[in-house]
């Protein structure tokens, strides 16, 4: 019988099999991991950034409406202030007016003229709690 494998030299069809089995596969880089790490900073900068900004808003918002408050309560005190001072200065007027007039009768009387000199004590004016 004829051998037809004869003219086939198989030697060097295993050597390319075995080649070809021994591929050597380089490992898959994650170019997305790192582009998604990327992104992920990114992300946390902006909204941690946006919360420092919410916050600095909030808090001047807080310490503004505290100042106010304060500002208001001096000027109602101020006000309280302002008008017992006032109406001591009425009762104080009304006083020197009435010794006037009646030194004034006094003096018309006697034909001397006579001044006479007010102290008002601190116990009088009243002060401002």
């Amino acid at each position: 019988m004829y051998n037809r494998n004869a003219a086939y030299d198989f030697g060097n069809l295993e050597e390319q099999r075995r080649k070809i089995g021994k591929v050597v596969r380089l490992p898959k880089r994650n170019y997305n991991s790192k582009g998604k790490l990327k992104t992920r900073k990114q992300f946390l900068v902006a909204v941690f950034s946006c919360f420092l900004v919410a916050m600095a808003g909030v808090s001047t918002f807080i310490v503004g409406q505290a100042k106010l408050t304060e500002v208001t309560d001096k000027s109602e005190k101020a006000e309280k202030e302002l008008k017992q001072c006032e109406s001591v200065g009425a009762q104080l007027s009304l006083k020197i007016a009435s010794q006037g007039s009646n030194n004034a009768f006094d003096g018309s009387r006697s034909g001397s003229e006579t001044t006479e000199i007010v102290k008002i004590p601190k116990e009088s004016i009243s002060e401002v709690h």
